[in-house]
């Protein structure tokens, strides 16, 4: 098992127990993806898509963009300044926004940073609106700015005239620099410098800053990045602070269809940006794609690999399938797109979204067109909103079938293959009663701790049931800290917990144990092997019985922090811009901050980036006065900035105190 720690500090006074855990929950609302609606249209079937059950719609990009009536041209950019276009003005976007906010529902709007549109017949020879032409309407629908001038000019994208064309899509620099081009003799899409330490570069991000704390003050509850896989991390970090994070949602789009593109983009996407942006998780698309193919197995699906799920949107299908023939291969068949829509609406984690557009792409026979509502959607969503939050529990899972619980009252079942499949599945925490399935409307009734069940060929399951709950469960605790007795848990909610001191083990091996369901027999325990741990610490043990294959058993170390000792105090400091080979220290009074010695200071992590942290040991009760610095690595007496004054300053108490914070 694996066992993150991180610690956390509750001051006491006489002695500090010093908890060491990991969490990590996600709300996962449906969303609706509005691929090219009108903004007048999503007004109109508000009710409509409240009552479906969608939490949030995502709208295509609103700003003034090429004037193509395609789809594509929302994707290139005119000017951040203004919202108009084929899609609607401001005033349309405005209503969109309160009629879905008046019914609960939030809106995600795409946007557009990597490239602008290219207007101009050759490289270097970038051509935006005439802003004196229109400009009454330009100013009617004004986002931001001063609208008297251009936005962008030639010297604000990469290589201007000597722009190239991406040639090598799995070379990270060739992507993230050169442009994004059709077939010859396509110009492509000028590149922005959005990276650049110089004006230009600064000039771009404080207007798309702008442009989203524009959309955030309208109204607008999140947003999906298109195209990031071709921009530098400096790039989005820079533009994707903390206030422009603050209160928001934000996710990426990284097409990463082999293990490659996952390599080369998504995991350094989710390495060096802030851990509140989450990306589409293709990790997860893979597996399903696999588990579909003819020579895939459902089983891949019982622990597949995937995004953290307070990082993930998951999904069937994206705009990019049937829009661009280099991604028609991505596509599912009809049938196993609905079996795919019932596995991410059916499982836990991730916020899904459900694709719907306006016939974009006809060789695809309107296939998408309403698709929010027709079918089984509107049935799965019911089925994801009634028992979000609870745990899942897979029951069975073979090359054909999988079948898992959510909570005490959801039960799924998917078959693939081409004839019916029958399982025996252990009930053991599902409510006793009939259950009905969302899908069909047939019922099954569950009486006891096992229950057949046949699922027809090519088709899924949904089951809701209420009726009488099962007695809880007792579980107990073995291991070298109580001789291998049964010390029974504390059920709390639903996992049951316990605090062992551990020594250094016994004859047969170091500090160790299991959890089990009776103090009488080994029948069902947890984990396999025996779980070990470090000698001469104190645990506190967790374990969910809900979770498949004992995946909900963790500890939690638990340090006391006798009085004399130190504190451990996470020192940050805000807006750390550096540029290479300088980093941000802290310095000051105390002697494990240097004394006021830059050269003996402390360097912090760039954890989130302009802020960086870091975690030291300062005594108890002592006054500490301090600053952030930027220093040179290479050369510690080389101080770039101080802090400006006064002093930061705080007294370690009795470990009272567990942050301090600067800000340059």
């Amino acid at each position: 098992m694996n066992k993150k720690l991180t610690q956390v500090i509750k001051g006491v006074l006489a002695a500090t127990v010093l908890s060491t855990t990991y969490s990590n929950t996600a709300s996962a609302d449906v969303m609706l993806h509005a691929f090219n609606w009108q903004y007048d249209s999503v007004t109109e079937r508000a009710d409509e898509i409240a009552a479906l059950g969608y939490k949030s719609v995502l709208v295509s990009p609103p700003y003034l963009s090429n004037p193509n009536s395609s789809w594509w041209a929302r994707y290139q950019p005119l000017d951040y300044r203004i919202l108009l276009g084929p899609l609607g003005n401001k005033q349309d976007f405005i209503d969109m926004v309160n009629a879905l906010e008046a019914r609960g529902v939030n809106l995600y709007v795409d946007v557009i940073f990597n490239h602008m549109a290219n207007m101009g017949m050759a490289k270097g020879q970038e051509q935006y609106p005439g802003f004196n032409v229109n400009t009454p309407e330009y100013n009617a629908n004004k986002l931001y700015g001063d609208l008297s001038g251009g936005l962008f000019g030639p010297g604000d994208f990469h290589d201007g005239a000597n722009a190239k064309c991406i040639s090598n899509w799995g070379d990270w620099f060739d992507s993230t620099w050169n442009r994004l081009c059709g077939t010859a003799p396509d110009i492509g899409l000028p590149d922005l410098r959005g990276e650049a330490t110089d004006g230009s570069g600064g000039w771009i991000r404080q207007n798309q800053i702008a442009y989203l704390e524009a959309l955030k003050a309208l109204g607008v509850d999140g947003f999906r990045i298109d195209a990031v896989k071709h921009m530098k991390w400096e790039h989005l970090n820079w533009v994707f602070n903390s206030d422009v994070l603050d209160g928001i949602h934000v996710f990426s789009e990284i097409i990463s269809h082999s293990g490659a593109d996952d390599s080369t983009y998504l995991q350094p996407y989710l390495d060096n940006t802030d851990v509140r942006m989450g990306a589409y998780d293709f990790r997860l698309f893979n597996e399903i794609d696999h588990a579909m193919d003819v020579n895939g197995s459902l089983s891949s699906l019982a622990q597949p690999n995937t995004l953290p799920n307070d990082r993930a949107v998951t999904f069937v299908i994206t705009h990019d399938m049937p829009q661009n023939d280099g991604f028609n291969s991505f596509l599912f068949s009809e049938e196993d797109e609905k079996l795919a829509y019932a596995y991410i609406l059916g499982r836990d984690g991730g916020v899904p979204l459900v694709y719907t557009d306006n016939n974009e792409t006809p060789k695809f026979n309107s296939r998408w067109v309403d698709a929010y509502k027709n079918g089984d959607i509107a049935s799965m969503i019911t089925f994801h909103n009634s028992v979000q939050g609870t745990p899942m529990q897979v029951l069975s899972a073979d090359g054909c079938s999988i079948y898992f619980r959510r909570g005490e009252s959801g039960l799924v079942g998917i078959n693939k293959c081409g004839n019916a499949v029958t399982k025996t599945l252990n009930t053991t925490g599902l409510n006793i009663g009939t259950y009905t399935d969302q899908l069909t409307g047939s019922t099954l009734n569950i009486s006891g701790a096992s229950q057949g069940v046949t699922i027809p060929a090519r088709s899924a399951r949904m089951w809701l049931g209420g009726g009488t709950p099962p007695p809880p469960a007792v579980w107990y605790f073995s291991g070298t800290a109580n001789t291998w007795g049964a010390d029974q848990m504390t059920q709390e909610g639903s996992v049951f917990t316990i605090t062992k001191a551990f020594g250094t083990g016994d004859a047969n091996g170091g500090p160790r144990f299991k959890v089990r369901d009776s103090n009488t027999n080994w029948n069902n325990n947890c984990p396999t092997a025996d779980f070990a741990v470090e000698a001469n610490k104190t645990y506190k043990i967790t374990f969910d019985p809900a979770v498949a294959n004992c995946a909900g058993l963790s500890v939690q170390e638990e340090v006391i922090i006798q009085p004399g000792g130190s504190c451990p105090i996470t020192f940050s400091c805000a807006n750390g811009n550096t540029n290479m080979g300088d980093s941000v220290y802290v310095v000051g009074s105390a002697t494990e901050i240097g004394s006021w010695n830059a050269a003996d200071a402390v360097k912090l992590n760039p954890t989130n980036y302009p802020t960086w942290e870091g975690t030291i040991n300062i005594p108890k009760n002592t006054q500490v006065s301090w600053k952030c610095i930027i220093r040179q690595e290479g050369s510690p007496f080389t101080v770039r900035q101080w802090e400006q004054d006064p002093n930061n300053n705080f007294n370690t108490g009795n470990c009272d105190v567990t942050q301090a914070q600067g800000s340059f």
